[in-house]
């Protein structure tokens, strides 16, 4: 197992420097001129010649490869450059801004949990009767709503209306909760049904019924038996949701001006801030293969008969 580790790991240093590279050559192509931002800032009116100035002194005027070179050297050591906009390290800057989405991210996956997993399991105990059709019916709605309007919805009900939340400016205190269902709300309907189509599965098999057979609860069956054969499917979306969390909080972020990573990223596209952006998609695109990276590993602790090749 050791060695199967160890392989893998070495595996994701062509993937992360491939996927650095990506990273660099998009942002040099479509974050616009990045010496007449610099120059910009340094003069007022940068004529060509102080704009041709700052662009040597960058090193912006070097091949491209060489400048990609430098940029990974000071990647690999967390140096990022300075953002154009604040003039700090962008890795600083990211680091501010984290808390919010990492927050933002957990209470949707908790609330994603307690919503989605009870509602999978009953619609799957009683398939095809009143609750099971009501939970499908739920979840094809979850799914057909955007989770834009519902933000704005949740914004004006709660924020406009009952004035519970404030409308203008996000609060760094409390749990997110509203922006968390804003963000789950498309999730709602996938994980349901995929719990739901898995539960039901497992729940006709053989070894369920001889677990019933030998007297063992139905709650039992489903928690001791049902959940665990159901875990790895599950696990695989839940992987892609949690990465979704991450990389589209913008708009939500944006909707109820949480200052997360996601509406810095935002700005940052507006702003053509390049280091801020490259910093904020190597960051993520590593986080990725990481975590990949440890779903494939926690498949065969859950399941022993999946062997990591």
């Amino acid at each position: 197992m050791g060695k199967v580790i160890a392989k893998r790991f070495i595996f994701m240093i062509p993937v992360v420097l491939a996927v650095t590279f990506i990273i660099f050559m998009l942002s040099f192509i479509s974050a616009g001129d990045a010496a007449r931002v610099l120059a910009e800032q340094k003069y007022e009116h940068p004529s060509p010649e102080q704009v041709e100035e700052v662009r040597h002194e960058a090193g912006l005027d070097q091949p491209v490869l060489v400048q990609y070179g430098k940029w990974l050297n000071q990647a690999l050591h967390g140096d990022f450059g300075k953002s154009y906009s604040t003039r700090k390290p962008a890795f600083e800057e990211l680091k501010r801004y984290f808390p919010q989405t990492f927050k933002l991210a957990v209470t949707s996956l908790f609330l994603l949990l307690i919503v989605s997993v009870p509602l999978g399991i009953l619609s799957a105990i009683y398939e095809n009767r009143f609750l099971d059709k009501a939970v499908r019916v739920l979840s094809s709605l979850s799914v057909s709503m955007p989770s834009f309007w519902i933000g704005l919805m949740l914004l004006y009900i709660f924020g406009v209306k009952l004035k519970v939340i404030s409308v203008i400016g996000g609060n760094a205190g409390g749990i997110p909760i509203l922006a968390a269902f804003a963000m789950d709300i498309s999730f709602f309907g996938i994980m349901t049904r995929l719990i739901r189509t898995n539960m039901i599965q497992v729940l006709k098999q053989d070894y369920i019924r001889a677990s019933r057979a030998k007297g063992l609860s139905s709650v039992n069956v489903i928690l001791r038996h049902g959940l665990k054969n159901i875990l790895i499917p599950v696990m695989t979306r839940l992987v892609s949701m949690v990465i979704s969390f991450f990389c589209g909080s913008a708009v939500i972020e944006s909707i109820f001006s949480i200052q997360g990573i996601g509406n810095l990223a935002l700005k940052s596209v507006v702003t053509k801030d390049a280091p801020v952006l490259q910093c904020f998609i190597f960051i993520l695109a590593v986080g990725i293969v990481v975590l990949n990276f440890l779903v494939d590993i926690a498949y065969s602790a859950i399941d022993r008969r999946i062997q990591l090749k």
